[in-house]
Formats: structure tokens, sequence, C-alpha cells
């Protein structure tokens, strides 16, 4: 027998309150010295005898209807196949403790309830059965009931992500290549919708076709949660008076939507205040402090998901960018007017020997290079260029139509490029970073702290000095990437990652975690901020920020669930009952509680009739 509320048992103390009853009201009678009584001893000894038989039997009814109960309330299920034991099974269990399952529903977080049904059908697997887990991290372990139930009990709220389509087609598959007759696939989730992705066209998946799917959520409707889905310093660089913050707040509180308020701390400092609802966005502004690189984070008022209350952003505040524009190069007057907006803003300082020089030719030091106006001076362009230790040069012109593509230069996206260089690697090229790309190849390209660029920055050579984002990209251009450094780069709790070239490591608890840039390795899944180290100096700041639909609690229907593993069997259950009911069917098993509470209703009826006769007899 297998009780799914085990901690009700505790009640079976209930069952001495009767005995207890009992002998504190237990009373003789006293002894009467009456000669003419005394023929009446016997009898009345047979009378005591009989009244303490009845008490005896209504103490005995008692007890049982108190277990009864007891035993009822603890949900008792028992095997329905001879032995008591089920078929050996291949079973996959899925847990899905993402950031999600912390939630708090009815005083009690979900990933709780969640593991609690997880232990009972660990304890009754035998070592017979196949089992993995999967957990958050998207990783299937293997092992015996034992192992598993110790890997489970471990498991806390992840920040990371779990696909659950994913996740359950890696466990059918498991099940199928194990050879078993019997196999099933369990999901203990919250059954985020999100969580399914663009099922069911994506999750049409043959691979579970005939294994048995179980889906477990706690009953009753997911409560309501507000979270900070969106965080950044706007712009990325700040230089002098400083800079904003801007935000976002998502979820799906109960309406109305109030508005809740907000913390904005920056370099461990509470530096702001303001509110929003579920659905706003928000920007505050903040005074710069001294230049280098700093952490910030946005907060919320607690609610029933904490997770998702904070969200860490990242700030690189600069002195201003000395620049200067070579003698005798002609970038364009589009250039030199942004500058000059910039040198308005106090972003940038121009003339003198300049920290950052923008030309034709390359220089030790660095600087920004474009194509030579006069294509006569190309060969000296590119003798220039391996000089410097550039390992690039100038290649042939290009005239062609092109979009720009550049993700981790948003200033450039979209522009359009009419005219071009093809930037061509040398034997000798060293490491370097492809900022951005035109028809597929290199455009943008930063080796060090000197840019090469395959285009002037004049409309006859691309429309990006015509559109709105060009001062922003000069700011970044100038700012951040001829200065060496990386900027910011965000990434969800345990994504795949590849750092810059120029990056050696990270900094702080995950200083281990990627050894060197440009090798593909797993983020750290503690959401956070992480200098990006060159060496022993910070070039960089490395985000990591919960996934935004982490936020929205919203769960999967029955029939999406169904719809999404259209070859399957599905079973979508929210009760400890009811799941028991559904785990390792080849077993089956039945109900033990109705019986029990019918034996208890028949016993207390009886009771109450033996009660009411002795009370008349003792009358």
């Amino acid at each position: 027998m297998i009780f799914l509320q085990p901690l009700a048992l505790f009640g079976l103390a209930f069952a001495l309150v009767p005995p207890l009853l009992h002998l504190f009201q237990r009373r003789r009678p006293p002894d009467v010295e009456f000669p003419s009584a005394r023929y009446l001893r016997q009898t009345a000894r047979e009378a005591q005898r009989a009244i303490q038989l009845r008490h005896l039997a209504l103490l005995l009814l008692r007890v049982a209807a108190i277990v009864l109960l007891v035993l009822a309330a603890a949900g008792p299920v028992v095997p329905a196949r001879v032995g008591g034991m089920h078929a050996p099974t291949a079973l996959a269990l899925v847990f899905d403790h993402s950031l999600s399952s912390g939630a708090v529903v009815g005083g009690r977080r979900v990933v709780d309830d969640l593991a609690q049904r997880g232990r009972e059908t660990l304890r009754e697997a035998r070592d017979a059965d196949a089992l993995w887990l999967i957990g958050a991290d998207g990783l299937a372990r293997r092992g015996t009931p034992r192992e598993i139930l110790d890997a489970l009990s471990a498991l806390r709220p992840d920040a990371r992500r779990l696909d659950l389509v994913a996740a359950t087609g890696l466990a059918a598959r498991l099940v199928r290549s194990a050879g078993y007759a019997e196999g099933e696939v369990h999901v203990l989730s919250d059954l985020q919708r999100s969580a399914f992705g663009d099922a069911p066209g994506r999750a049409a998946d043959t691979t579970v076709r005939g294994v048995s799917l179980v889906f477990y959520h706690p009953a009753g409707d997911p409560p309501p949660n507000r979270g900070v889905v969106e965080a950044r310093a706007d712009p990325p660089t700040w230089v002098l008076g400083g800079g904003s913050v801007t935000g976002r707040i998502g979820g799906a509180p109960a309406p109305p939507a109030p508005r809740a308020g907000i913390t904005v701390s920056l370099g461990g400092r509470e530096a702001a205040h303001t509110a929003a609802a579920a659905g706003e966005a928000f920007t505050v502004r903040l005074a710069a402090p001294r230049p280098g690189w700093y952490a910030g984070a946005v907060e919320l008022e607690p609610d029933e998901l904490r997770g998702d209350d904070r969200r860490p952003f990242a700030v690189r505040v600069a002195a201003p960018a000395a620049v200067t524009v070579e003698a005798g190069a002609d970038p364009g007057r589009f250039v030199r007017d942004a500058l000059g907006v910039l040198a308005g803003a106090g972003q940038v300082t121009l003339g003198g020997s300049g920290e950052v020089r923008l030309g034709e030719t390359a220089r030790g030091g660095g600087g920004v290079v474009f194509p030579p106006h006069d294509p006569l001076r190309l060969g000296a362009a590119n003798r220039a260029l391996d000089a410097a230790g550039a390992g690039w040069r100038f290649g042939a012109r290009v005239e062609r139509a092109d979009s720009v593509e550049a993700p981790a230069f948003p200033a450039l996206g979209g522009a359009r490029v009419l005219r071009r260089y093809r930037l061509e690697p040398t034997p000798a090229r060293g490491r370097g970073d492809v900022l951005a790309r035109v028809g597929g190849e290199p455009w943008l390209v930063r080796a060090g702290r000197l840019v090469i660029v395959g285009s002037r920055f004049v409309p006859e050579e691309t429309d990006l000095p015509l559109s709105a984002g060009f001062v922003p990209a000069m700011a970044t251009l100038v700012l951040r990437v001829a200065r060496g450094e990386e900027g910011i780069v965000t990434a969800a709790p345990g994504d795949p990652l590849t750092l810059p070239d120029g990056v050696t490591g990270l900094g702080g608890a995950a200083g281990s975690a990627i050894a060197r840039g440009g090798a593909q390795a797993a983020g750290p899944a503690t959401p956070g901020v992480y200098p990006l180290l060159a060496g022993g100096d910070t070039v960089g700041m490395l985000v990591v920020a919960p996934d935004p639909r982490e936020s929205d609690l919203t769960r999967a229907t029955a029939a999406e669930v169904a719809a999404a593993f259209p070859h399957a069997t599905v079973h979508v259950v929210e009760t400890a009952r009811a799941y028991a009911a559904v785990r390792f069917a080849g077993a089956g098993r039945s109900d033990v509680a109705p019986w029990l509470l019918a034996t208890a209703l028949a016993v207390l009826v009886i009771e109450s009739l033996a009660a009411a006769g002795v009370h008349r007899r003792g009358a």
C-alpha cells in the first residue's frame, strides 16, 4: 500500500483519545455492606461484567473509526496486480524547477508540490526499472530509485529555462531506446504556456509515438505576478553628466493592475525610485559616478514569485574621448557633423594628438581606418595596415547594394551599403573580431584598438549617415570600439555563449566557467553581472538575466498540451490521487480511500446504536 499524503498518518495519535477518555471517566461504585443486600452481590457482579464488555466494544469501535478516517485522509492506493508489483518500466521524470516554479500558491512553493509528487513516484519505483531525471539544465541523469531521489531532493528553483517540448522529446527517446515493454514519461511542471514555444507545429515529433506522457501540475490557478522583464542603461556608455536606465514590467497581475514601487541601484547603492504597473515601461535619470564599469539592478516590490523581481544591468562610465581626424583624410562631412554633435554633448573632445584617430592610414595606437577616397592610394593604405599588424587589408571593390548585419552593433543593423571594399584577412592575421557583415562578408572588423571599415560614411557608399542611428553609431565607435572595449554582452542563464576574441575570461564567481574568448561554453547559471577580462583589465560586462517569459505564469490547457504531442497518449492531471492512478500503468492500482470512508461510516453508525443501547440499559 502507498500513501499519497503520508503526513496525515500522524493523525493516528488521535486514536489514543477514546481510551484516555474511558480511563478518566471510569467510576467504581462504592461498596455498601447491608446484610439484607448481600444476596444481590452475585447478580451485580454479573451485570457489571456485561456493562464492561459493552464499554470495551464502544471503545474499540471509536478507535477503529478514528483509524479508518486518518488512513483515508492519507490517500492510500494499492496495486491491482497480484503480488503488489508493477512490470519493469522505463521511466523518464522531467522535473521543471525553472524560475517560475518558485511561485508561492496557497502558502507553498510550486516546486515543493512537484517534488512531493516525484518522491511518491520514486518510492514506488523498483531497481528493475530504468529511471532518468531531466532537470532545468536539460541533461538526463540515469540512476537507481535512491540515486534519482537524492538528485531530485537537491533541486531548487533555477534561473535556467526548461523547454518542455525539447525535454519531453529527449525523455521519450530515452524511454523508447531502453528496450522495456512498458515505458512512461512523467512531466512535473507548472505548465507555463510559453514553455511549449510555438507548439503544436514545432512539437509534432514522432519520437514520442506510442509513449505514455503524464503531465502533472498543481491544482488551482497560478497566482497573479509581475516582474522586471527589461532593464538597461541608455546609452550603454555614459559620459560626464550621466544617463538613463530604461526598463519594463511584465507578468499578469490580477486586474486592475496596481502600480508597484521600483528601486534602481547602481554600484551597490540605491540611486532612484519610481513606480510602474505590469505592461508599462519606465525611465529614470541617474548621475554618472567616476569613470569605470558599474553593475546595477532594478528591483520590484516582492510578490508571489520573487525570482523575477530583480533584474541586473551594467553601464560603462567613460571620460570624454579625445578624437582627431587625420590631415588629408576625407571620411565625409557627415562624420565631422556627428563628431560636432558629440563634442557639443561633452562626449568627445576634438583636436590635439587624439586618443582615437579617424583617417585612411593605420597608425600605432589604434584608431578608425576608412578606405582611401582616392583609389590610387589603396596600396599605401594596405602597406600601412600590414605595418600596424592589423591582419586585414582592403581587397576588391564591390558595387552591389546589401544590408548590414551587426548583432553586436545594433546601431548599424539594417543600414544599406551601396559600395564597399572587401576586407580580407592576411596570412599573418592575429585574433580579431568581425563586428558587422555585408553580403555575408566582413565589413567592420577590429584588431585590438584598430578598427577597419569597408566603406566611407558618405551617402554615395552607404545610407548610414542619413539614418537616425548614425550619431549613436559614431558614439559607440569612438567611445567603446576604438578604445578596445567589448561593451555589454547579454545572455540568459546557462545559454551557450561565445565571448569576443579579445576576452581571456570572466571575472567574479564565473571566472572558471569560460577560460577564453572565441570558445563556446555554457554561460553562468546564476543571474548577475560578470566582468569581461582581457588579461587583468576589464574590457566589458556580461549581464546574465532571466528569460522574460518566466514572468508570465499563464498555464497551458490540457487541450494545448495534447495538441503539442499528437503522436502520444497524453494524460494531464492536477491532483495527487489522479497522478497516482496513471503512473506505472502496467501494474494498475486501486484507490482504497472510498472503501475506508464507507467502513468508517458503518462503524460510526454501529457505535451510535451501541451507545444508545448502553444508555437505555444504564437508565
